[in-house]
Parts: C-alpha cells; sequence; structure tokens
C-alpha cells in the first residue's frame, strides 16, 4: 500500500479503482499517479473527462516528469471527451464498447495493456440514477477483468449524492481515500445488489474505515518487516554464540582428553619405577648411592602424586563436561579398555573374560566408556576383590546391559581348602559391603548418570559383587560448530 501520494503502488490489470476526492488538488494528484504507473507498465492511458480537467490535469504529469504533449502526439496518453451524454442506457453499453475496443487496440499496437481514468463532469453524471450507475460499474468490473485492463473512477464527495457516493465505493475493489491507495473492505461482488443507503454520514464513514483498514494494514506490515529484522539479527547472535561454544567445547575437550592421556602414561610407569628405586635402595653393594637413590626415589613419588592428582582432576573434569557423542560398537570400546587394562598391569594378574554379544551399536562417547570400565574395575579391585572379571554385555531393544561379575579371592567357590568366605572389613562407622562400594562408586555413578543410564550393585555372601550397567542407546548428540548457522 502507498504511504503518499507521490509513492502510487503499482496496480495489476483488471483492477478497478474508485477515487471519492474531496479537492481538486486530491484529484489530480491521484489521476497522475494512476497514469503513471500504467505508462510505467507500457500500457497506453487514456482520460475520460472534460477538456479543462485535463488541462489541469496536465501540470501533475509534468510535475511526475512525464512529458504529456509529447506522449498525447504519439497516442500514447488519450484525451477523451466525456461530453457526450451518456445517461442512457444505450449510451451507457456504447461506452462500455468504446472501452473494449481501445483495449483490444492498445494490446493490438503493442501495448501492454489499457489504463483507463473516467473523469467526467457533475453534468454528465447527473442523469445517472443509483440502478444505472450500480449497473455501469458492475459491467465495468467485468469488461476490465475480462479485457485485462484498468480503471479508476473518480466522484466528487462534495456535490455528490450520498446514495451514488455509496454505490461507488460498494462497486470498486480498490479505493483512493487520502491519497492513500487501499483494499476496499466495503467492495460487493458484481453478482450482489449494495446494500441500503444511508446518507453522506455512512458515506464518510465507509471512507474513514477504509483509510483506518489500509493504516492498520500499513502498521501490521511495517511491525512485521521490524519482526523480522529483529530476528534475522538474532539468528546472526545466536549463530554467533553457537560457534563460540562450540570452539570453548572443543577446547575443554581437548584438555581434559589431554589431562587423561597425561595421568594415564604418568599412572604406568611410576609405580614400578619406585619399586625399583626401593629394591636398589635395600642393595648393600649401593650403599654409597643411597642417598642419591633415596632423593630418586622422593622425587619419583612426587611425580606419582602428581599422577595421581591429575587422574582425579581429569576424571571430575569428564564428569561435567558434556563431550561429543558417536556411533560406536560398545563391544568393540570394551575390548579396546580391557587391552588398556591389562597393559597398564604391572602383575600381571588381571583377568578379564568377555561373554555376550558380538556387537552393540549406540551413541555414546567413547572416552567416558574407557573411563567407566577403568572405575569399576579399580573400584572392585581395590575393595579386595579378586582380578578376575566376567564382563557380559547384553544387545537389548533400547539399551545396552553389561554386567561385572568379581569374587572375593578366598571364597568357597574359588578355595580349595574349603576355607569359610571371608568378608570385606566393615568401615568405622559398620556399613556393609554393599553401603561401601555405593560410595566409592560414586564417580561411576555420576558418568553413568549423565550418560542417562543406570548402574545397580549386588553382593552375596560368597562373597561375590555384581555391578549392573543400562545405558540407553539414543544418546543425544551435542551440537556440532557446523550445524551452528542460525538458519
Amino acid at each position: 500500500m502507498s504511504q503518499s501520494p507521490d509513492d502510487f503502488p503499482s496496480l495489476k490489470p483488471g483492477g478497478h479503482v474508485c477515487l471519492p476526492y474531496a479537492g481538486e488538488a486530491e484529484k489530480h494528484s491521484a489521476i497522475a499517479g494512476f497514469i503513471h504507473d500504467g505508462l510505467v507498465r507500457g500500457e497506453r492511458c487514456l482520460y475520460w473527462g472534460s477538456k479543462s480537467g485535463f488541462l489541469a490535469l496536465v501540470p501533475h504529469l509534468e510535475a511526475r516528469g512525464i512529458p504529456a504533449r509529447a506522449l498525447c502526439e504519439r497516442a500514447t496518453l488519450v484525451f477523451v471527451d466525456a461530453a457526450e451524454p451518456a445517461e442512457a442506457a444505450g449510451g451507457l453499453d456504447r461506452h462500455l464498447a468504446s472501452i473494449r475496443d481501445a483495449a483490444l487496440a492498445a494490446r493490438a499496437e503493442g501495448y501492454a495493456g489499457l489504463r483507463v481514468a473516467g473523469d467526467p463532469d457533475q453534468a454528465t453524471r447527473a442523469g445517472q440514477s443509483r440502478e444505472q450507475l450500480a449497473a455501469f460499474e458492475s459491467s465495468l468490473a467485468r469488461l476490465l477483468g475480462d479485457a485485462h485492463a484498468t480503471g479508476l473512477c473518480t466522484f466528487d464527495r462534495r456535490t455528490a449524492d450520498a446514495a451514488i457516493l455509496e454505490v461507488a465505493l460498494a462497486t470498486h475493489a480498490i479505493a483512493i481515500v487520502d491519497g492513500r491507495v487501499c483494499d476496499n473492505p466495503y467492495f460487493q461482488a458484481p453478482d450482489q445488489p449494495p446494500g441500503r443507503l444511508l446518507g453522506q454520514e455512512r458515506v464518510a464513514g465507509m471512507a474513514a474505515n477504509i483509510r483506518a483498514s489500509a493504516e492498520a494494514h500499513a502498521l501490521l506490515d511495517a511491525e512485521n518487516a521490524a519482526l523480522i529484522v529483529q530476528n534475522t539479527l538474532a539468528g546472526k547472535r545466536e549463530a554467533a554464540y553457537r560457534q563460540r561454544i562450540a570452539a570453548l567445547a572443543r577446547s575443554i575437550e581437548a584438555r581434559d582428553r589431554l589431562l587423561v592421556t597425561t595421568a594415564r602414561w604418568l599412572g604406568r610407569p611410576l609405580p614400578a619405577l619406585c619399586g625399583h628405586i626401593e629394591d636398589l635402595s635395600k642393595d648393600e653393594h649401593l650403599s654409597r648411592f643411597h642417598q642419591a637413590i633415596t632423593a630418586c626415589g622422593e622425587h619419583l613419588a612426587a611425580i606419582l602424586r602428581l599422577s595421581h592428582g591429575l587422574d582425579e582432576i581429569a576424571g571430575f573434569l569428564q564428569m561435567q563436561v558434556v563431550l561429543r557423542p558417536e556411533r560406536l560398537d560398545l563391544v568393540e570400546v570394551a575390548r579396546v579398555a580391557i587391552a588398556e587394562i591389562l597393559q597398564g598391569d604391572a602383575s600381571g594378574q588381571v583377568e578379564i573374560a568377555l561373554e555376550g554379544a558380538a556387537e552393540v551399536a549406540g551413541t555414546w562417547d567413547r572416552l567416558r566408556l574407557v573411563r567407566l570400565f577403568h572405575s569399576l574395575i579399580r573400584t572392585a579391585r581395590e575393595q579386595g576383590y579378586d582380578a578376575h572379571v566376567n564382563l557380559r554385555i547384553e544387545d537389548l531393544v533400547q539399551f545396552a546391559r553389561l554386567r561385572f561379575e568379581f569374587m572375593l579371592p578366598y571364597s568357597p567357590a574359588l578355595s580349595d581348602s574349603g576355607e569359610r568366605a571371608r568378608t570385606l572389613p566393615y568401615g568405622p562407622s559398620g556399613e556393609s559391603d554393599y553401603e561401601r562400594l555405593a560410595v566409592h562408586t560414586w564417580s561411576a555413578r555420576e558418568i553413568v548418570r549423565l550418560m542417562g543410564g543406570s548402574l545397580g550393585i549386588s553382593t552375596w555372601a560368597d562373597a561375590r559383587v555384581v555391578f549392573t550397567l543400562d545405558l540407553p542407546k539414543t544418546a543425544a548428540e551435542s551440537p556440532r560448530a557446523d550445524e551452528s548457522d542460525g538458519s
């Protein structure tokens, strides 16, 4: 829609426009915009009215940069005198026929179409009744649609009868009110007769309602445009934030993997080195080097404590940071974790038997899974259970089940002498095996919780413990950097 008479919107062919004007300047400005739009579209423009009206229109056309006289000489802009009486039905029919012929001729001569501005004076309209005007405007609307022409009809709100004005508003789909081109909510289809007329006040109310509706639509369009701009800016900001968060997540992940790797590689050789240093310090042949060996042992012990500290920090960070899940085979990850555990066992006493499914596919974080295997097996061994572990992996419908089974080394099932199964020593508070294991598996429980699973502990009188771990296969993947476009 238009914001001012100088910003006249383009009208599609077949449009039928009503111009209820209240002043000559308003009328001429609107007609000039209407004709200028037609010339831009490559249409022939026809002014049907009085000679004086056309002469008054020319300055308004030239103000828009239209060479009116030159266009008249080329018959691109045509003046048609409306002085011939058209009050009779035959006169109206002849007028409609002339518009049809002019539309056909314009297309035959290479124009994109025809645009007609009807501006008869009051003397020409004086003989028209309400019914005649309704019939003529309805027929003209059909003709414009069939011929793909565009028409504008002017009506003087100061002198025209209220009934005539209401018919005019009811028979035009588009209205120009105060220089604004508006959709007409009072328009009635040609086959629907206009309602009862109530006079000038109703006409003024209809015109004001048309303009108010147009302003409301314009305000809504402006608001929507502003919202689109704001949403676009918000989307760009969100995309930038996501890219920064993704970069930060990658940096944190790299840091945590470095800490885990450092702790793992320091933790493997240092215990054995400390043992070797202790053996050397007891060798009498090296008594003269005992002081240096002792100092070396103290330094290695300090490094070992640092390794344990890094391991604890890495474990804590690993539980707090959401790493990137990926499609994995759980059985393959278990084999890799078992190989690492066996490689890091200096005593060579660890035995892990893997049973169950040959493959379990799902979406998990590889580092967390390996950390989980290490944590559960280490916890069981530190609490006195045997180095022999039975690990069974089952492939269920929506989750994978892992079963870690440990035995006490002197249980009846393993002792040849039939010695009674010993129980783990109770702590200072007298807690049971189950309670103590529940405390020591806290870090493993946190890892499982972050992965959306559950960890169960079962203990028996024969000093057997089973960790049952259920992990969902459909863990949600973290957003990647290439998915942060915000679109």
